[in-house]
Order: C-alpha cells, then sequence, then structure tokens
C-alpha cells in the first residue's frame, strides 16, 4: 500500500485530536472576547462608553452596535469557553470583527503599526469565530452532552443499507 493512501491515524485518534484542536481554538478565542467585552463592560459609562466611537468610526446603530459588541464579546466569550450554543455565539461574534474590519480597521495592514493600528486581530478573530461557525464545538464541550450525538456518530450506528 502507498504510504500517501494508508491514513495515518485511526479514526478515533483523528476524532479526539480534533476535539481537542478545538477546544484550545474554543478556549483561546473565548479568552479574548472576554478580555475585550469585559474592558467594554467594565469602563466608567459602561458599553455605552463606546457610543461616540462608535458613531465615529461609522457603524450603523451605534446606540446599539457598541452594547451588542461589548456584551456579544463578554457573553459570547464565555459561552464560547464552555461550548454552549457555540454556532450561533461564533456566527455573532463573527459579525461583530466584520464590522470592526469594515468600520474600523478598512484597509489597514495586518501588521499592527506604531500607532496601534492593523486589522490582524479583527482579521484572525473573525476567522477563529467562522471555523466555529463552520465545525461547532467538538466532542469536549456543553453542546455535546445536550445536543445532536456528532453526525460521525450517528452514521457509524446506522445500519450499512442506509447511508
Amino acid at each position: 500500500m502507498n504510504l500517501t493512501t494508508r491514513p495515518v491515524l485511526d479514526d478515533n485518534t483523528q476524532r479526539i485530536l480534533s476535539d481537542v484542536g478545538l477546544l484550545v481554538l474554543r478556549l483561546a478565542a473565548g479568552a479574548v472576547f472576554v478580555a475585550h467585552g469585559w474592558g467594554d463592560v467594565s469602563q466608567p459609562g459602561g458599553a455605552g462608553a463606546n457610543i461616540e466611537n462608535y458613531r465615529g468610526a461609522g457603524i450603523p446603530l451605534p446606540e446599539v452596535s457598541a452594547w451588542f459588541g461589548a456584551y456579544m464579546q463578554l457573553i459570547g466569550g464565555v459561552l464560547l469557553l464552555c461550548g454552549a450554543l457555540t454556532r450561533v455565539v461564533a456566527a455573532g461574534l463573527a459579525v461583530v470583527m466584520a464590522g470592526a474590519l469594515i468600520f474600523v480597521h478598512p484597509g489597514e495592514a495586518l501588521v499592527m503599526g506604531q500607532d496601534g493600528s492593523g486589522s490582524g486581530f479583527a482579521f484572525i478573530m473573525l476567522a477563529a469565530s467562522l471555523a466555529l461557525v463552520c465545525t461547532g464545538a467538538g466532542g469536549l464541550a456543553v453542546d455535546r452532552l445536550f445536543g445532536r450525538r456528532r453526525t460521525d456518530d450517528v452514521r457509524s450506528e446506522q445500519p450499512s443499507g442506509a447511508r
């Protein structure tokens, strides 16, 4: 058998590694979102203190968007850490990060400049959010405990004629 056609990892090992990889992604992204959301919520004036910044950046409905962005990051980050409602939360976070790229960082380089500008942070957080929208939380998550079983597991238990 040719080495390129033989699987390197068995299905169970690959599933475990995928679950661990998604856990690492969720924990990293969740921690960053919580930190940013907490910064917005806990500042003097709370998330409302950002309304004028949002208005100045041209973000639609700044009175709503400032609060949505802050609490989406804070509460959404906590939910990501737990792996709860992952796809829905990640979609909301993707909206927040897409807004940051479109309205706050348009045309900025990916690498942060000396003045603090740069779109790299928003870009990678958007990518992480979209990855979680596509994959879900993985097996090491609250979603797994309360949600439907993974498609792989359900398919493997069906009679061969049902596939």
